[in-house]
């Protein structure tokens, strides 16, 4: 699970769901939420959980996108299986990462030191609050 330490810079409320907005070094987050408990305040500091699984690579990445998260990473490491691949990533806001095909790192050239781009949908990352300073 990946794990990066934010703090939650605005709120939008629409019935029962929630846009959060925070801030993880000098990368923005958006998250969605369905649940919004009584400690994700403005200026709460939370830990933004999100599976590997869940961590879109981009190489060269031009124009705009429907993800709500972009950010860009170095590619510290590739851990190569039969089917899917490891890559360990490294931003502004910690490391990070994804697990994506082979076939994926083929078609993409991926190799240790290329610069990405990070993309993550707002409905794939959680919050866990109660962060100690």
């Amino acid at each position: 699970m990946n794990t990066l330490h934010a703090v939650i810079t605005n709120i939008v409320h629409q019935e029962s769901l929630c846009y959060l907005e925070s801030e993880a070094a000098s990368i923005s987050l958006g998250i969605l939420l369905f649940d919004l408990k009584p400690c994700f305040r403005v200026g709460s500091r939370v830990k933004v959980l999100f599976k590997e699984t869940e961590v879109a690579i981009a190489k060269g990445l031009a124009g705009e996108v429907s993800f709500s998260n972009r950010f860009p990473a170095i590619v510290t490491g590739i851990k190569s299986g039969n089917m899917l691949a490891d890559i360990t990533l490294q931003s502004a806001a910690g490391e990070l990462a994804s697990i994506i095909t082979m076939k994926a790192v083929a078609k993409l050239g991926l190799k240790t030191n290329d610069e990405v781009t990070v993309l993550i949908k707002a409905s794939q990352l959680s919050l866990d609050g109660g962060v100690d300073d």
